[in-house]
């Protein structure tokens, strides 16, 4: 038992049938069904190296519905395919006779990935483990099974019925992702070498806002870096005339500004903001200081004197965590300010983890090494403003039922 929770150290799996839920979450769209980036497809790896002597079946999601990315999880099949042979199968089922009786004929040493989890409606269900626990879905799969194991450490913050409600249905146990993931979040809170040096960029404001005031109201970080949309409101905090153009992409911009201005006062011997950005005029960069901004032109990175001052900053640093990219990197013109912050991670003595989505994934693309990609974004930036996960809480509660 581990953080309160147990883990494939606890348990027996040999001849087993283990239900396995992992985040196999990638770049994919039903236009171009080709996994480029396999990061989550390779992390598996140990976890089922260790359940080697187990019949294993796989539960994972593909994209959300209405979006480009909802698709068979047959391209992640593809993969898998490719590194563990005829010992993986798949079937385009997940509840109905077909995945049933695949899961009845499935040996030790085999591997079976169902179907995307997010065609059944029982997975998009609202509820406690318990009441998902009630759903066909569980109902169907549990009584096939010996044990389920949690390893989607990406997807940690979210409740639906596969990742909390086969807990009360079943032994349940984390997987390695997991509990690698939880061992490097708790020594990054209570601790790190120092100096603590945190980037924080991307798209997602609410929560990097929130993780922002969290770290530094509870003196988590020494330094914080801050780029992607979360420099508008720091850099608005801060006094600067940001334009229009660049409060557009928040939903809610005004009403962040008051904050940032407290935070900013409180703590700007810890916030490193940006000195210059690139401008996007028409694809081509622009670079300005920030008392020059356009009222035509977005930001659509940080410039080269910003990117040169925070690489110093990280050079120094015990241990670094980055989340969220500086600017809108997939755009090559963009790109800089996030590959100089990468590489500057990857060069540094310090102990380094890159948050996991799009900064993880491009970290993984550069083929850089890193001390540690997270598998997780959302569920990192939860972790780091002291959420309890929803499925963390859910195996706690298994750990406390096996005892």
């Amino acid at each position: 038992m581990k953080h309160g929770l147990m883990t494939l150290d606890d348990v027996d799996v040999k001849g087993k049938k283990v239900l396995i839920r992992f985040d196999l979450n990638s770049t994919v769209t039903i236009e171009d069904p080709v996994i480029k980036d396999t990061l989550r497809l390779d992390q598996i790896k140990p976890t089922l190296e260790d359940l080697k002597e187990a019949a294993v079946i796989i539960l994972a999601h593909q994209g959300r519905k209405g979006k480009k990315d909802f698709t068979s999880l047959q391209p992640h099949a593809n993969v898998l395919k490719e590194r563990y042979g005829d010992r993986l199968k798949f079937v385009d089922d997940t509840v109905g006779e077909k995945a049933v009786n695949a899961i009845k004929a499935l040996k030790p040493g085999e591997i079976l990935l169902l179907e995307n989890v997010r065609f059944l409606e029982d997975e998009m269900q609202k509820g406690t483990p318990e009441e998902l626990s009630k759903t066909k879905f569980v109902q169907t799969l549990a009584p096939l099974v010996d044990l389920y194991v949690n390893d989607a450490y990406g997807a940690a913050h979210r409740g639906q019925t596969s990742l909390v409600g086969f807990t009360p249905a079943l032994p349940s146990c984390a997987g390695r992702i997991l509990e690698r993931e939880i061992d490097v979040m708790e020594n990054i809170l209570t601790n790190p070498d120092k100096p603590m040096i945190y980037v924080i960029g991307g798209a997602k404001v609410e929560t990097k806002f929130k993780v922002l005031k969290n770290l530094l109201e509870n003196k988590k970080a020494d330094k914080i870096l801050v780029c992607g949309l979360l420099q508008n409101i720091m850099l608005a905090g801060a006094g600067v005339d940001i334009k229009e153009v660049n409060k557009k992409p928040i939903k809610g911009f005004d009403d962040y500004v008051g904050t940032a201005k407290e935070i900013y006062k409180k703590y700007k011997d810890q916030l490193v903001l940006p000195i210059d950005l690139a401008l996007n005029k028409n694809n081509e960069r622009i670079e300005v200081g920030i008392d020059a901004l356009s009222k035509d032109y977005s930001s659509n990175d940080i410039g080269h004197k910003t990117t040169e001052k925070f690489v110093e900053i990280i050079k120094e640093a015990g241990t670094i965590v980055a989340n969220g990219p500086a600017g809108v990197f997939e755009n090559e013109p963009f790109a800089y300010g996030s590959k100089e912050i990468l590489h500057a991670m990857a060069d540094s003595k310090a102990y380094s983890i890159v948050g996991g989505g799009e900064m993880g994934g491009y970290a993984n693309t550069l083929k850089l090494d890193m001390n540690f990609i997270s598998t997780g974004g959302g569920a990192m930036l939860a972790y780091l403003t002291g959420k309890k996960l929803p499925v963390i809480a859910a195996l706690e509660k298994a750990a406390q039922r096996m005892k």
